[in-house]
């Protein structure tokens, strides 16, 4: 089963910290206090220099954008270990081992996904899970919460890779689910993402295999100057997946044949027994050196 769950910190440490709610697709939603999953970044956080690879199996990471000026880098904040550390996505492999594979339910909802009802997929999914890498993204940064001008704009660049892949939300309860982007079913290509918002999807895969996936953030600062920039996150899939491979991929940016739009994702979180809607995405940017073929 898919178990679903999202997260949004908000900019004051007074506020009230938010609820989250958490699925299984079987079943109804039960709300849970995410005092726990609240987290704050900071300014003299650790950047990991070029080179330094890591494979990343297990644990929490979040793409962030870190701003200079109007000079973006999208980079992955690992804060498995006892403090947080910004990599270079360049010098990243999530490896998604068999224990992330989840069988799809008896429905049609998810026939984005690429596969049939009651097939295996692999899943890096929005609620964590012990072995299994938890993504996400935030726009916590200090550097992006100052400077950027509301929120950034997350786009899709397309996907190598053997299979589907897709990314989509789920609110929990009988909630149909949110897509995010899709290689199965051509549509929406970005979203909006809030300023000092922090969320997790589920990142599905149809097929073992290396695969990326290749993003773009762009916006404004406050001074009205714009900025953008693409990375790429690579994935080695199934529990016969070649690491080396994997880290040996290059990216080859290609003509994006999804359909250039907005698409505003709206995520229901409970705040002192009361529900507040609020608009969250992603912000991801990055420089990009790696490749492979296949969808786009």
């Amino acid at each position: 089963m898919l178990n679903i769950a999202s997260r949004t910190v908000t900019r004051a440490a007074t506020r009230t910290a938010a609820c989250i709610v958490t699925a299984d697709l079987a079943v109804s939603a039960a709300p849970a206090w995410a005092g726990d999953l609240a987290q704050v970044v900071g300014a003299d956080e650790t950047v990991a220099p070029e080179g330094e690879e890591k494979v990343i199996d297990a644990g929490h990471v979040d793409i962030g954008t870190l701003l200079n000026g109007s000079d973006a880098e999208l980079l992955a904040r690992d804060d498995a270990g006892d403090s947080p550390v910004w990599r270079h996505l360049d010098d990243l492999v999530f490896s998604v081992g068999d224990a992330a594979q989840q069988t799809l339910p008896d429905t049609d909802d998810f026939s984005f996904v690429g596969a049939q009802s009651g097939e295996d997929v692999w899943v890096v999914p929005q609620t964590e899970q012990v072995g299994v890498p938890w993504l996400g993204w935030n726009t916590q940064a200090p550097s992006l919460v100052d400077n950027a001008d509301r929120g950034v704009t997350m786009e899709f660049l397309g996907h190598s890779g053997p299979g589907d892949f897709s990314l989509f939300l789920q609110n929990g309860g009988f909630e149909a689910p949110q897509l995010l982007w899709s290689t199965a079913e051509k549509g929406e290509s970005e979203f909006w993402v809030d300023l000092n918002t922090h969320t997790h999807a589920n990142w599905t895969f149809t097929e073992p295999g290396t695969h990326q996936v290749g993003i773009r953030i762009k916006g404004e600062t406050t001074d009205g100057e714009e900025f953008s920039t693409d990375g790429v996150l690579t994935f080695a899939v199934g529990d016969g997946a070649d690491i080396q491979a994997a880290q040996d991929a290059e990216w080859t940016p290609a003509d994006a044949t999804t359909e250039d739009s907005s698409l505003p994702v709206w995520v229901y979180v409970l705040v002192g027994g009361g529900i507040i809607v609020l608009i969250a995405g992603v912000a991801v940017f990055a420089k990009s050196r790696k490749r492979g073929d296949g969808h786009v």
